[in-house]
């Protein structure tokens, strides 16, 4: 699974196609359906899915008919549930395993220490959903101008003076990832909670590596999408703002190479370290 997000990193911005960050979503489902029932079981999991497509799907549509708390858009893509496409909600899903795996790596297995009768876990309940909804927010601070302004997957109906997306995009996009991973971590502390006996010798053991190495690929696909970029000089938004394409394929680029890319690093130093083996 990391080798396919590789190739679809590097393979296929080159090649000009738009498809990169949805094929390694895809493979971060995938890789979640592999390592996420290893870790957290069928149910629990199963919880994660549904916990993060109802809540992200409520807010989106609350988004598009109200503007909170992302702003005034609507979607082009479909087919569509109410407002919103049915697949974002799956790409909520793997882009948050991913996401949430790489803050658990950061954090040292803090979905180990969630038992809310100590300190310890009091604050990793709230640390960890905050940290992977920033990790989270991060892949969309590169993302969200070319599937809106340039591929015109959604349309910002106001504009925006980040490359014709409004600034409470990003903030909306923190506090909707947060908010479920924040409940998935609640019924992760609830039942170490009352069952502490069960968690007293950890989750079961997977490798932190895969899912850390796959969200590395959303940075990595930006630097390709940025070498193989050949379409015209600027795009036009909703509210007749011209913005320059090459100079928004740049950004995403430096965006990720100061962002995801570091963030990894990070998380792979970590785990060559060893240091969640002494979590």
């Amino acid at each position: 699974m990391v080798a396919a997000a590789a190739a679809a990193a590097v393979i296929v911005p080159l090649s000009g196609a738009p498809a990169a960050a949805q094929s390694i979503a895809l493979l971060g489902v995938a890789l979640a359906l592999v390592q996420g029932t290893r870790r957290y079981g069928w149910g629990p999991l199963l919880a994660f899915f549904v916990i993060s497509y109802v809540i992200s799907f409520a807010w989106e549509n609350l988004s598009v008919m109200t503007g909170f708390p992302f702003g005034n858009y609507h979607y082009t893509l479909t087919p569509q549930l109410l407002h919103v496409p049915v697949i974002i909600g799956v790409a909520y899903f793997g882009i948050g395993f991913v996401s949430w795996m790489t803050a658990n790596t950061i954090l040292d297995r803090a979905d180990e220490h969630l038992n809310l009768r100590t300190r310890v876990g009091r604050i990793n309940v709230f640390a960890l959903p905050v940290l992977a909804g920033a990790v989270m927010t991060m892949f969309d601070v590169g993302i969200d101008s070319i599937s809106s302004t340039v591929r015109g997957a959604w349309v910002w109906e106001e504009g925006g003076g980040v490359f014709g997306v409004p600034f409470t995009n990003y903030l909306g996009w923190w506090f909707v990832t947060w908010s479920f991973f924040q409940v998935f971590a609640l019924a992760l502390a609830v039942r170490q909670t009352r069952r502490p006996e069960e968690t007293a010798h950890g989750l079961p053991r997977i490798s932190h590596l895969q899912p850390v190495l796959i969200y590395m690929m959303f940075g990595i696909s930006s630097i390709a999408a940025f070498l193989g970029f050949t379409e015209g000089d600027t795009v036009v938004d909703t509210t007749g703002a011209a913005w320059s394409t090459p100079a928004i394929f740049e950004a995403l680029m430096i965006f990720n190479i100061f962002s995801i890319i570091p963030v990894s690093l990070f998380a792979i130093t970590k785990i060559a370290r060893g240091d969640l083996n002494r979590a």
